[in-house]
C-alpha cells in the first residue's frame, strides 16, 4: 500500500465537509487514482465500489477531486429521486475514461511478484494481530503461491485456476485457498472474490486413522533413546515421555520440578504435560534441559524435521511423531488418564483425540470387555 499522501487526506476531508461521499484513494498500483463510494446498482441495490480512473498520481489530484465531487453530485440527484443514475458514463470505459473496479486499466495489471509481496505484508499484520504463530509463511503462503511467480497480471481467473489445479478435497487445495485468499484481500479484489476462493477450499477434512497402524514397542523406544547422544536423547526422551511434538521439545519445552512439562505457546497454545511412564524422567535426566547445537531460529515445521533426521542417522526404526501417537496409546490405556486429560496434555481437542486414535480405543474397550466375562 503506498504511504498516506498529506495532501490526499486534506482533499477527502474537504470533500467529506462539503457532503460529497465520495473519496479518493490510490489504486493498488500505486500509479492511478480511484474513486470510493456507496453506489446503485441497476437492481435497486447500493454497495461499496470502486472506480479507477486514468488519473495518474499524484499529478491529477485536483483533476481527481473534481470528478469525485461529480460522481457525488449524480448520487444525490439519484438518491433524491431527481434523475436517474448515469451508469453508462460511470461505468462504461469510452465515453468517460473511467471504469468500474474489475475494469482497470492494464497500467494498474499487479504481477506476480507484486501481488505475492503485498499479501506477505498483508500476512505480517494479521500475524501481528493474533494469527497462530504457528502459520509459516513459507509453508502455508509462499509455497502453494510460488507458481504465481512468473505471472505479469493477477486477477480472480488465475487464482480460481491455482486452487483448482489441486485435487478436491485434499490438504494441498485447502492450503492453496487460503493462500490466495490471502492474496484478493492483499491486492483489493473484493469480497466475492474472496469468498468464491474461499468455497473452492471447502472439502478438506484431516485423515480420521492418521495415526500410523505399527508403532515401537516402550522397550524399542527406551532402546533408541538410550543409544542417543545426549542432547537429541533429551530431544526424543522428551517427544516419548510427553508425547510433545518434535518441534515443541526442541523450542517450547521445560520439564519441571513436579515432573509436569510446560510447553510455552505450542501449536495450540501454552499448555503441561503428563509424563507417560513417569520413570523415564529420571532415566534420560529430563529435568535437565539439552538441546542439540542446530538453528532453531526457523519455522516450526523446519526445526521439528531435524528431530526425524536424528532418529534415521542413529537407525531407529520408527519416526519421530510415532513417540508422540505411542504416548497416545499408551494413554488410552492407563485407566487413571481420561481421554479429555490425555487430549489436554497433547494439546488439541477431545474431538481431534478421540478422531485420530478411535482404533486403539475401539480395541481398549473391547479387551476391557473380554476381560470382564
Amino acid at each position: 500500500m503506498p504511504p498516506r499522501d498529506p495532501y490526499l487526506t486534506r482533499v477527502n476531508r474537504a470533500l467529506k465537509e462539503l457532503g460529497c461521499g465520495v473519496a479518493i484513494e490510490v489504486a493498488p498500483s500505486g500509479k492511478r487514482l480511484r474513486l470510493r463510494s456507496t453506489l446503485p446498482f441497476p437492481d435497486g441495490s447500493w454497495k461499496q465500489r470502486r472506480i479507477t480512473t486514468p488519473i495518474t498520481c499524484p499529478a491529477g489530484l485536483e483533476q481527481a477531486r473534481k470528478l469525485a465531487e461529480e460522481l457525488g453530485r449524480d448520487i444525490e440527484l439519484h438518491r433524491m429521486g431527481l434523475d436517474p443514475f448515469p451508469f453508462d458514463r460511470w461505468f462504461d470505459e469510452p465515453k468517460t475514461g473511467v471504469g468500474a473496479r474489475g475494469g482497470a486499466a492494464a497500467g494498474d495489471a499487479i504481477s506476480g511478484v507484486e501481488a505475492i509481496r503485498r499479501t506477505e505484508q498483508w500476512w505480517t499484520v494479521q500475524r501481528r494481530r493474533g494469527v497462530s504463530a504457528s502459520v509459516s509463511w513459507a509453508t502455508d503462503y509462499a509455497s502453494p503461491l510460488r507458481p504465481l511467480l512468473h505471472l505479469q497480471q493477477i486477477d480472480l481467473k488465475v487464482l480460481k485456476a491455482l486452487v483448482e489445479s489441486k485435487a478436491v478435497g485434499s490438504r494441498n487445495r485447502r492450503r492453496a485457498s487460503i493462500a490466495t485468499v490471502a492474496v484478493a484481500r492483499a491486492i483489493e479484489l473484493g469480497p466475492d472474490a474472496v469468498q468464491t476462493l474461499k468455497e473452492l477450499g471447502k472439502g478438506y477434512t484431516p485423515q480420521k486413522d492418521a495415526a500410523p497402524r505399527e508403532l515401537p514397542s516402550d522397550s524399542v523406544i527406551v532402546e533408541v533413546i538410550d543409544a542417543l547422544p545426549a542432547d537429541w536423547q533429551w530431544v526424543a526422551g522428551v517427544c516419548a515421555t510427553y508425547g510433545t511434538r518434535p518441534h515443541e521439545a526442541l523450542m517450547k519445552a521445560h520439564v519441571q520440578a513436579n515432573g509436569l512439562v510446560a510447553v510455552e505457546g505450542g501449536k495450540t497454545g501454552a499448555r503441561q504435560g503428563l509424563p507417560l511412564p513417569k520413570i523415564w524422567i529420571e532415566r534420560w535426566s529430563l529435568q535437565h534441559t539439552r538441546l542439540p547445537m542446530i538453528n532453531l531460529d526457523r519455522d516450526h515445521r523446519t526445526v521439528g524435521a531435524q528431530l526425524g533426521v536424528a532418529l534415521r542417522r542413529f537407525g531407529a526404526p520408527f519416526q519421530a511423531y510415532d513417540l508422540r501417537h505411542a504416548w497416545a496409546v499408551r494413554a488410552i490405556h492407563n485407566p487413571q488418564i481420561s481421554p479429555s486429560l490425555a487430549a489436554k496434555s497433547l494439546g488439541h481437542s477431545l474431538m481431534v483425540h478421540t478422531s485420530l486414535y478411535q482404533r486403539w480405543f475401539d480395541s481398549a474397550s473391547m479387551a476391557s470387555l473380554v476381560a470382564q466375562m
